[in-house]
């Protein structure tokens, strides 16, 4: 049994003592007496969080082995993640109940806080359907795929999620319209004499997508949008069908276009990073409740694919352990949003897409395990490969493991 004294659960304004058992949540109360056989911990100054859930993790270089996956346990556990779907645009691909077995089997033993997604797309000519219905049998509860395939292959895709009742997880873009693009379409690019990526690709996506989710009745999460008008999209199909999610990377709130200055490929991410009015339009869907997820957007990539021409170098950051203090220092500290609304948007609401009983939110009876944040603690980013170099953030997790 684990005692937490004296601290102060995020979001609400009381000092507490939280008693754990059995990896849930016991008793919370002004006053706990601590009991000889219980760890206490003390928590006086401390914030007390549910553990993040990130539905869009990436393993590095899109590249599945067990080095990797042990490099992305330990980045997700020090960035207090306990649990997130591993996006399936990995190599090798994974496509039969064979595979599947083995790589469930490993998970399951050491690494049981990924929930798998499927990969609807198998060849790279994107003409066939994997094994869709198999694979959902054998348990796999999402489906991934980008949505600029074949409209017949996403109709069928829609099909079978809507037959197995699956989640589809979807990243809104148009490569023909994307024209080659590497960067957001703007005064950067034209500056850099890069091509650059027109909102209008997800734009018409998304207004594509909204229209089969709701003709067929399938929970979807649009990933990663990077612009108020396909937010407001999403949020007007929910008009018809309440489930469409809306989820935005915590960097496209914090940074824009202008970290690609000096051909920085550490700030080239997909999405691109748009204008700063763009910028200061998702903080504004933020505030309005528009937005109902975050993410890291984590999707490492070796320096051997970073250092290379702006051109050449591959989309991805890799900045996952500084994502609850980028969210504290640039969305709550900041005074775009409360403490309650940045753990709905990265616990609360995520457990429920997921359909996580239980899980979310510091409530008796929850079984989630508990973070610890420290809110004075300030520190400058030292990472030469993040586009935050140089950059103090304000907040660190103090204990990960609760």
């Amino acid at each position: 049994m684990i005692l937490i004294k004296d601290v102060t659960i995020a979001g609400e304004n009381e000092i507490k003592s939280i008693l754990l058992h059995d990896g849930k949540i016991e008793k919370i109360a002004k006053y706990i007496d601590p009991k000889e056989s219980e760890k206490v911990i003390e928590g006086a100054g401390l914030l007390a969080l549910p553990k993040i859930i990130d539905l869009n993790v990436r393993i590095e270089d899109d590249l599945l082995n067990i080095k990797n996956l042990q490099k992305l346990k330990t980045s997700t556990q020090k960035a207090g993640i306990g649990k997130f779907v591993l996006s399936p645009r990995f190599s090798p691909l994974m496509e039969n109940q064979t595979f599947l077995a083995l790589l469930s089997r490993n998970l399951e033993n050491s690494f049981e806080n990924i929930h798998l997604a499927v990969k609807a797309v198998k060849d790279k000519e994107l003409t066939k359907l994997n094994n869709i219905s198999t694979l959902l049998k054998s348990g796999i509860g999402v489906v991934q795929e980008n949505s600029d395939i074949n409209g017949n292959l996403l109709r069928r895709i829609y099909e079978y999620s809507k037959m197995h009742k699956n989640l589809f997880f979807v990243f809104c873009e148009n490569k023909i319209l994307n024209d080659s693009g590497v960067m957001n379409e703007g005064e950067v690019s034209f500056k850099l004499g890069l091509p650059g990526i027109s909102k209008i690709g997800e734009i018409s996506e998304v207004a594509k997508v909204v229209q089969m989710s709701i003709h067929y009745e399938v929970p979807t999460l649009f990933q990663a949008l990077s612009t108020k008008k396909a937010i407001e999209l999403v949020n007007e199909g929910k008009k018809s069908f309440k489930d469409l999610y809306t989820e935005v990377s915590i960097h496209h709130l914090c940074l824009d276009e202008n970290s690609c200055e000096d051909f920085n490929t550490y700030a080239k991410l997909n999405p691109p990073l748009r204008t700063p009015l763009d910028k200061q339009e998702l903080l504004e869907s933020l505030k309005e409740g528009k937005i109902d997820v975050l993410t890291a957007l984590h999707s490492p990539k070796s320096i051997v694919y970073k250092d290379v021409a702006f051109f050449e170098a591959k989309y991805g950051i890799d900045i996952i352990e500084d994502y609850l203090s980028l969210c504290y220092t640039y969305l709550v500290k900041s005074g775009h949003i409360s403490w309650k609304r940045l753990i709905e948007l990265i616990s609360k609401n995520t457990a429920k897409i997921l359909k996580e009983k239980n899980q979310g939110e510091i409530k008796e009876g929850f079984c989630d395990k508990i973070l610890l944040f420290d809110p004075k603690h300030s520190f400058e980013v030292t990472k030469k490969s993040s586009p935050y170099f140089g950059k103090t953030l304000y907040g660190k997790i103090i204990h990960i493991d609760i």
